[in-house]
């Protein structure tokens, strides 16, 4: 658990930031006046969309949410235009920025003791991990995995004393309970002080329950209790933060997101009940009353679950199913058809087809959201489970490389560009050989966390192979995307990582691309070549060299834009 002083640090870092808004803002304006008066030459260009990419990705971070989406919304609209002309709609999301910035600018700082209540929830929710409390009358249990768990980036509180952790519940607000099954007061205590947890709080966090015990009668106690998952000890912990990661924004007051849920529907009206209703519960939705259109807005939208209306023009639910069963990314989504079709002929082809579930348009809406919400659990539980490395909690190969393909589809899609990135750890070899195995990982986690927390949200990030980690930055020019991984590197470089007493001084050496396709180009060629390019120059840009150029060979070649960043000692 964080001390008393670690909270404080942090809390005058965000106070910090926003001490420094006036000044951001006077260099924001200065930015923009220079681009305009040199008719928005490249090099005036960037300089202004460095500092709002930079503020996009830094406002998030220190909790100012809305002036971070009007930041990136700014850098969107600043990342394709004409030479020498002003970039469309520019001047109506720079004044947007600027209202923002005074509205955050006016306000107190996040954790300031004049500020409102809200605020301050607000700079707890954004500079504190996920929290968790862990209740087990077993002390060393209770150290054992809460140490295991705050090594990967979760903030344990861990009681022995049941009654303790209710008392404490409502001030830490936790995302997670984890809860010991067993205690001397009875064999289903745990249940009953979960219970007691859960009803004082005014949200419903994760609920695990840890056990001794593997009959079927006490996992049946959990999913009558509304459990989300049951351990048995000895805790598998790397499968426990990987479930973790899934409720790390149960704690919060603000807007919870659910799960993303499409909606295809040809009655508008219809349609718009149940975007209604699901948006009402926390879930976001996206509505398509177009069935011919729906594959390329699911590709764009990427729902946890699509909710159907089974009889469409053009092409039925049964028929669009299972265009999405063929889809090399969407064929595990889970589809649940609402329909008013009560025909068992038609609900067999329903099922046949691939769908998860069989709604009617009569059910409780209550039902509804129950069954939507479980199947999308599962979903991410599955998903996460499938495409994360284990022990950095980023992308995996397999899942990394897709989403790389779905930038390039989307990228040549809408004529966009995106940059392509990878780093690596300078001698990580021979710290291991040096330190050990834990040591490495330890490090390897640690610059991760950080590399992950400075990015945008878009942002995708993977780990490619061993040390190396890759990061797709969409609509992102060569520019923007090399002022980002310069960033990065001097912020790993001037960032010494503590271990065991000791500080170690790590670099890492970079290497960007920028991919840019037409429409009759291969996206599986471009993006060997591109693996190619950014290994190349990643080798390059080491011991201490710095590497750019453009690469030039075929056609295709001359789309890939690289640079390599220097290793900084």
């Amino acid at each position: 658990m964080l001390n008393a002083d670690a909270r404080a640090a942090l809390t005058q870092l965000v106070q910090r930031y926003h001490t420094s808004l006036t000044k951001k803002r006077a260099d924001l304006v200065a930015a923009h006046r220079a681009a305009v008066e040199d008719n928005w030459s490249e090099e005036g260009t960037a300089a202004f969309k460095l500092l709002v990419h930079r503020m996009a990705g830094s406002a998030a971070s220190y909790g100012f949410t809305e002036l971070g989406d009007a930041a990136r919304m700014l850098d969107q609209v600043l990342q394709f235009r004409e030479h020498g002309t002003a970039p469309d709609h520019a001047s109506d999301y720079f004044d947007r920025l600027l209202r923002d910035l005074d509205a955050c600018i006016r306000r107190p700082p996040p954790g300031d003791p004049h500020a409102e209540p809200s605020n301050r929830d607000e700079a707890h929710r954004l500079t504190e991990m996920p929290r968790v409390v862990l209740v087990d009358d077993d002390p060393a249990m209770v150290d054992i995995l809460s140490r295991q768990l705050m090594a990967v980036g979760f903030d344990v509180s861990g009681f022995t004393d049941p009654f303790a952790s209710m008392e404490a519940v409502t001030k830490i607000r936790p995302a997670v309970i984890l809860m010991d099954l067993m205690f001397t007061e009875g064999e289903d205590y745990g249940f009953q002080i979960a219970e007691a947890m859960v009803a004082r709080l005014r949200y419903k966090p994760g609920l695990v329950y840890l056990s001794q015990r593997t009959d079927v009668r006490a996992r049946q106690w959990a999913v009558d209790s509304g459990a989300d998952a049951f351990f048995t000890k000895p805790v598998n912990v790397t499968a426990l933060a990987q479930l973790l990661e899934q409720f790390s924004g149960r704690g919060e007051q603000s807007y919870i997101e659910n799960g993303r849920v499409a909606i295809v529907e040809d009655d508008a009206q219809i349609g718009q009940y149940y975007s209604t209703l699901l948006e009402g519960s926390g879930f976001r939705t996206a509505l398509i009353s177009e069935p011919v259109t729906a594959l390329e807005r699911l590709l764009d939208f990427r729902p946890d679950l699509v909710l159907m209306d089974m009889q469409m023009p053009d092409l039925d639910g049964i028929e669009l199913t299972q265009i999405l069963r063929h889809h090399e990314s969407l064929f595990d989504i889970p589809v649940l058809f609402l329909t008013s079709v009560t025909d068992p002929g038609l609900l067999r082809g329903a099922l046949r087809a691939g769908a998860d579930a069989l709604l009617s348009k009569g059910d409780d809406p209550e039902l509804i959201l129950s069954v939507v919400q479980r199947r999308i659990q599962r979903f991410r539980r599955v998903t996460y489970t499938l495409t994360r490395d284990p022990l950095t909690r980023l992308y995996n190969r397999p899942a990394l490389m897709e989403r790389v393909s779905f930038e390039l589809q989307r990228a040549q899609r809408e004529g966009q560009a995106f940059c392509m990135a990878v780093f690596d750890i300078d001698g990580f070899r021979q710290f291991n050989e040096t330190h050990g195995r834990t040591a490495g990982d330890h490090v390897l986690r640690e610059i991760t966390e950080g590399v992950r927390s400075r990015l945008r949200q878009v942002d995708v990030v993977g780990r490619y192979g061993g040390d190396e980690i890759m990061i797709i930055m969409p609509s992102t020019r060569l520019c923007s995307g090399d002022a980002v991984m310069q960033e990065l590197t001097s912020r790993v470089s001037e960032t010494p990582i503590e271990m065991g007493g000791k500080q170690f001084q790590i670099t890492i050496s970079t290497a960007v691309i920028e991919c840019q396709l037409t429409r009759h180009d291969s996206s599986h060629s471009v993006l060997q070549q591109a693996l190619s390019q950014l290994e190349a120059l990643l080798k390059a840009a080491k011991p201490g060299q710095v590497q750019s150029g453009e690469l030039k060979a075929s056609a295709t070649d001359e789309l890939l834009h690289g640079g390599g960043q220097r290793q900084l000692a």
